[in-house]
């Protein structure tokens, strides 16, 4: 092969020149020419072609010694997938070497500017193997090649390696034109020197440029791990709505993968249309926002409520995006909104507690009236026995009224702090129906209402506490005896439905409201628009049977067409077992057979209530017990000390000595081992019980004192606990 040599160039008009001094004498001297360029460029060597010669096709064909061949067109026809293709190029290249050098008896100058052409698109591996080629195909068709590469691909560090091997893959390289060799050594070394400085000078450069980036490429990298695995979410919208970028933390929030979130519209996110168009209006008017509420949708279906602080980015005075992070407020809004339903449950309590409170005093003095009035009476008309036996009959009516109350109180207490224990037998059905209507009388007997009882023909036989089971029976009758209409009609029923029993009481009273019919078993709960046709009550019954039909396993509903149309109450309890026999109640003495068959005994009675000791007194002396007063702890060891009472009825809550107190002291140190120690007391709790106990009390009663049970211990026969 002749020479290989490439020529760097930075102006084109230099390259022109450089071609022409190329091939121009090989051409004056008869021998041939081979350019491979662009059109423009074979056009300007064409035009130099000198007058002697013959000019442009004319000289072509009749010498045969020029050839020529678009770059680009020539280049298409060698390459695959833009690879130059080693035997594409002995087709088309080997043809018109071997036409050209007529087998290599001519010797050719040629140029080529395919390499160039690769080299500009960035294909600098393909243009160092397109020179590879060239060399092997000198081996078969002598020629020499000339190369043109213009400068300005090679303008950055990462081309050295490729312009090295470029250069190393010619025979001669000749460097671009803003470079000339000078004209003796000295000034050669002068040039190489400068050449030198230039040399470090940028190598420098670069190492700082090197240095430069890297300290770059590490802030984009802690920038970008930052904003990625930030707490907070974070996204760019652009001005269309259509989401560009999104962190690491938002997408996991809100549990999409990114090509599900990124490039889709921000508004298919938001689950309020108007938010995000407020929030987009905002930031498009130059607002920024700060907390701004707003609920997003996630892939799941469920919402997370955030908090959004958002502003847009504008340059040149054009909309580019908006940046957008976003706080996950969700846990505080669900608590917020907990806390709100708390504070209007809380409220509702308190409204429904003070009216109960002003129930509970209307309650409390409407028994005391004809108490008051009864005793005035008797006072005035002793003598007229007629009208004290009413008086006494109002007085112990209004007092178990008061009981009532009191005992509803005290049972709703225990039952809702689970201190209530029940006393589960087996039970007859009609004995607590029996008990309970007897309960429940009065009030029906004084309203003048028609009560029907249907029962089944068989049996019925319950595992429960038939003292509860009676006061749900009772409550539920009383209930309905309140709110019907004075002549009104009450119903009662049972049957059996397989495993279980249905209890029912209606009434064709006033009905309860649509939004209260499972609100009436709630404590405090009373219907207001019914109040005024009631008789008395503290709106307790209701929540009491519920509890104690849960206690018993059952259930309880209410159903009522509305106002006016009257209500039903039904209870289905479960069926344990059946028998035949009847369980029937055991018959108690009356307090007057109790008072005659009593024996004498010395009592001690200790109250710090004056009226309650001189009347509990007066009643036990009738009956002719031995009786003793003492108002405080202390007078009453000491009279107990003297007396060596056979019974001491002790109450509880006095100052200075309370009775826990006195008792003990009576069992240990006052030598009272067999007398029979009575606890009488406002406090009438499980726990008080037992204290009274621990204490050394026989039994233990709770104001206001039961006289028949009380007449009943005092027998004869009456043994302790």
């Amino acid at each position: 092969m002749g020479e290989h040599l490439v020529q760097f160039y930075d102006d084109e008009a230099f390259l022109v020149e450089e071609i022409w001094g190329f091939i121009g004498p090989c051409l004056h001297a008869g021998n041939v020419a081979v350019v491979i360029a662009s059109k423009p460029r074979l056009d300007s060597l064409e035009r130099k072609f000198s007058p002697g010669l013959v000019p442009g096709s004319a000289f072509k064909s009749a010498c045969d010694q020029y050839f020529s061949l678009d770059a680009q067109e020539t280049l298409s026809r060698i390459m695959i997938d833009g690879w130059p293709d080693d035997i594409l190029f002995k087709e088309v290249l080997g043809e018109v070497m071997k036409r050209a050098s007529k087998q290599g008896k001519r010797h050719v100058h040629a140029y080529g500017e395919m390499v160039a052409l690769l080299c500009t698109e960035g294909r600098q591996d393909a243009a160092i193997r397109l020179e590879q080629l060239w060399t092997d195909l000198a081996r078969e068709y002598p020629f020499s090649l000339l190369c043109g590469y213009p400068m300005n691909v090679f303008s950055s560090e990462e081309h050295s390696k490729t312009f090295t091997a470029i250069c190393d893959a010619h025979t001669h390289v000749q460097p671009a034109e803003g470079f000339r060799l000078p004209a003796n050594e000295d000034e050669l070394h002068r040039a190489i020197a400068t050449l030198q400085q230039k040399s470090n000078a940028l190598e420098s450069e670069v190492a700082r440029r090197k240095e430069t980036e890297h300290a770059l490429q590490r802030r984009e990298q802690e920038l970008s791990d930052f904003l990625e695995n930030a707490l907070e979410g974070m996204h760019r919208v652009g001005p269309d709505g259509t989401i560009l970028w999104a962190n690491r933390t938002e997408l996991e929030l809100l549990g999409y993968a990114p090509e599900e979130f990124i490039g889709h519209h921000i508004a298919e996110f938001h689950a309020d249309r108007e938010a995000i168009d407020d929030i987009c209006s905002k930031l498009r008017s130059g607002e920024t926002l700060y907390d701004y509420p707003a609920r997003m949708r996630c892939k799941d279906g469920s919402i997370k409520h955030v908090l959004m602080r958002s502003n847009a980015l504008v340059l040149d005075g054009e909309f580019v995006s908006t940046r957008c992070l976003m706080r996950d407020v969700t846990d505080r809004v669900r608590l917020e909104e907990e806390l709100a339903r708390k504070l209007h449950e809380l409220a509702d309590i308190d409204r429904r507690k003070d009216e109960f409170l002003a129930m509970l005093g209307h309650e409390l003095r409407n028994p005391l009236a004809p108490i008051m009035n009864s005793l005035e009476l008797m006072r005035i008309y002793g003598t007229d026995m007629t009208l004290v036996a009413r008086s006494r009959e109002t007085i112990a009516r209004q007092v178990s009224i008061l009981t009532r109350l009191v005992d509803d109180l005290l049972d709703v207490s225990r039952i809702t702090r689970g201190k209530i224990t029940l006393k589960m037998e087996r039970i007859s059905l009609d004995f607590v129906v029996e008990r309970a209507v007897e309960i429940a009388r009065p009030l029906i007997n004084e309203r003048r209402h028609h009560l029907t009882i249907n029962l089944p023909a068989d049996p019925v036989y319950l595992h429960g506490d038939s003292a509860r089971m009676a006061q749900v029976l009772a409550n539920l009758l009383h209930n309905a005896a309140k709110y019907t209409d004075t002549g009104g009609c009450i119903s009662f029923s049972a049957r059996n439905e397989g495993d279980t029993l249905r209890l029912s009481v209606s009434d064709n009273g006033i009905g309860i409201a649509p939004d209260l019919r499972e609100k009436v078993f709630d404590l405090f709960v009373q219907d207001v628009a019914s109040l005024p046709k009631a008789r008395g009550g503290l709106g307790l019954g209701l929540t009491l049977v519920r509890s104690l039909v849960q206690l018993h396993g059952g259930t309880v509903r209410a159903h009522s067409e509305g106002y006016g149309r009257g209500s039903e109450f039904v209870v289905t309890l479960p069926l344990r077992s059946t028998t035949t026999s009847r369980i029937a109640p055991q018959p108690t003495a009356s307090i007057d057979h109790q008072m005659r068959n009593s024996q004498p005994r010395t009592i001690l009675i200790v109250d710090d209530n004056i009226d309650a000791a001189e009347s509990l007194s007066e009643f036990l002396k009738v009956t002719g017990h031995n009786v003793h007063v003492a108002n405080d702890g202390l007078s009453a060891i000491d009279k107990a000390e003297k007396l060596r009472p056979d019974v001491v009825i002790l109450d509880i809550g006095m100052p200075a000595m309370d009775g826990y107190q006195v008792a003990q002291y009576l069992r240990t140190k006052g030598g009272l081992t067999s007398s029979l120690l009575i606890a009488v007391t406002g406090y009438a709790q499980e726990r008080d019980r037992i204290s009274a106990q621990k204490a050394g009390f026989d039994h233990h009663f709770a104001k206001p004192l039961d006289i028949s049970k009380l007449t009943e211990i005092l027998a004869p026969d009456c043994s302790r606990q």
